[in-house]
């Protein structure tokens, strides 16, 4: 038979997905997807609170599980995405042609080439590609 799980370890379990995904999308531009991340994992696990004790008022639900800023049991805190810091394209450098860099760029090295309307070899060469 299934133990019943308590709030610590719910919150054990969740954190770390949290932790996880935050890291791992932090390099790019999504502070608020994780905005939203944070405010539906905190109703899911008001749902939770509220499906594992039914008889509760809000109140008391607030002052039983609600800590200072978050959801909170045990000294464990709902981890909130929101407050990850957002690194835009940190490890860049002059690999990517941009704008800004174009002079910098080793052509040898470069990913990607820069290329106007006007470059006529590309355009033959993609429409050669393509037929």
């Amino acid at each position: 038979m299934a133990q019943p799980e308590d709030g610590a370890r719910v919150l054990r379990k969740v954190n770390p997905v949290l932790r996880g995904w935050a890291g791992y999308f932090r390099y790019g531009a999504s502070k608020k997807t994780f905005s939203y991340l944070g405010w539906y994992a905190w109703w899911r696990m008001l749902r939770w609170i509220r499906r594992k004790h039914p008889r509760l008022t809000w109140k008391q639900l607030r002052r039983r599980y609600y800590g200072t800023v978050r959801i909170a049991e045990d000294r464990m805190v709902l981890y909130n995405p929101a407050k990850m810091r957002v690194e835009r394209y940190r490890y860049r450098g002059a690999q990517i042609s941009t704008p800004w860099n174009i002079d910098e760029v080793d052509p040898d090295g470069a990913r990607f080439r820069r290329t106007g309307h006007d470059d006529m070899a590309f355009v033959g060469q993609v429409s050669e590609h393509l037929t």
